[in-house]
């Protein structure tokens, strides 16, 4: 997913004008958003941002291509040397606080409620958000696969199925928030469940 606005790209003009159509999509869905408000808040004018964006759709796509960046993590704790309990939990807990915050909130709500307008969009986002840490999660599990320790048929699923158990994202849409005092015990009680699920010699159907 990539749009290239016209005219010669300026990242001082880009980045506080992606940020303000950010803020202004999250907060107010794709219909409601107003192109002034978000040329205003980006310091620019929208005769301008127009010749950035020739279009509301294409700023958006921009817009949705810019926040997948927030899913860009650094997973160098995941180290072969690590014992696989300890590199599993700060996995779970870096799921846990980046994909629970309102802002993250926001994106999910906002890319469901433009499926059905965007569905190709609003695909093509879902997986450059999936780029951005799956990539790295999927090789270690692969790894963990090729050392014995675990046995995975298919490691994409299983690490969709571990950032949907830390990240709690259902719950997140409804409002329902962890005392912080149990979050440490649900993850370390999840890695446990999650490596016996996929303990070698576990019969698979």
């Amino acid at each position: 997913m990539s749009v290239k606005p016209r005219g010669r790209p300026r990242k001082e003009l880009d980045v506080p004008l992606l940020e303000a159509a950010a803020a202004e999509f999250l907060e107010h869905g794709y219909t409601d958003a107003n192109i002034e408000r978000i040329a205003a808040a980006g310091n620019t004018t929208k005769p301008a941002l127009y010749r950035r964006y020739p279009s509301k759709e294409a700023l958006f796509e921009a817009t949705l291509s810019h926040l997948a960046k927030d899913f860009e993590f650094d997973l160098g704790f995941l180290d072969p040397t690590r014992p696989v309990e300890d590199a599993l939990y700060d996995l779970g807990r870096l799921f846990y606080e980046k994909l629970g915050t309102a802002k993250v909130i926001s994106m999910t709500r906002l890319s469901a409620f433009t499926s059905t307008r965007f569905p190709e969009l609003i695909l093509a986002f879902r997986a450059e958000v999936m780029k951005g840490f799956m990539g790295p999660l999927t090789a270690y599990f692969q790894w963990l696969n090729d050392q014995g320790v675990v046995h995975m048929r298919d490691t994409l699923d299983a690490a969709i199925i571990f950032t949907t158990l830390t990240g709690r994202p259902h719950e997140r849409l409804m409002g329902v928030v962890m005392p912080e005092e149990k979050v440490e015990p649900y993850l370390r009680e999840l890695v446990r469940f999650f490596l016996a699920g996929y303990a070698p010699g576990k019969p698979r159907t």
